[in-house]
């Protein structure tokens, strides 16, 4: 029997909607720039993870609808790579609470593709550690942001 794979889509709107839940104002749209901003990473970094037979799926795939193409055509695999992008310096806002939310939705995603299985971890071990570093990384630059913001002049 053959299991169908989850493409990013089909994993990213049950999970965000879970995140949402119970959620108001600046908290729900905090949590929404996170997914926008995840979105759009997709889009524009597909290109430097995806093989030359998902490029020609996705080449397709745009013709018919470009918004979107990549969430709907990529798998869970793809979406660690791209998480693991995501994580970098130039996809982290330059706001600290909301580079503060972008970090913890990303661990809890990357989280929630290892406990549900639709990941093999052992085979992605590499860009799961580029994940890991990312955050620590991007959250000691939080932490270094507010350590000068509350420093006396």
């Amino acid at each position: 029997m053959t299991t169908m794979r989850r493409t990013i889509d089909e994993i990213l709107q049950p999970f965000f909607a879970a995140e949402t839940t119970g959620k108001k104002g600046l908290t729900l749209h905090r949590i929404g720039a996170v997914e926008r901003h995840l979105r759009d990473c997709c889009e524009r970094e597909a290109e430097r993870i995806l093989i030359t037979s998902d490029l020609a799926l996705l080449a397709a795939e745009r013709q018919f609808d470009p918004e979107g193409a990549v969430a709907r055509v990529m798998h869970a695999d793809d979406l660690i790579f791209m998480l693991s992008i995501f994580v970098r310096p130039e996809w982290q806002p330059a706001d600290p609470v909301q580079r503060r939310v972008q970090l913890r939705i990303t661990e809890k995603l990357t989280a929630h593709l290892v406990r549900r299985r639709l990941i093999d971890r052992s085979s992605l071990a590499c860009p799961l550690i580029d994940i890991e570093i990312g955050i620590r990384r991007g959250r000691d630059e939080v932490r270094r942001q507010q350590r000068g913001a509350r420093a006396p002049f």
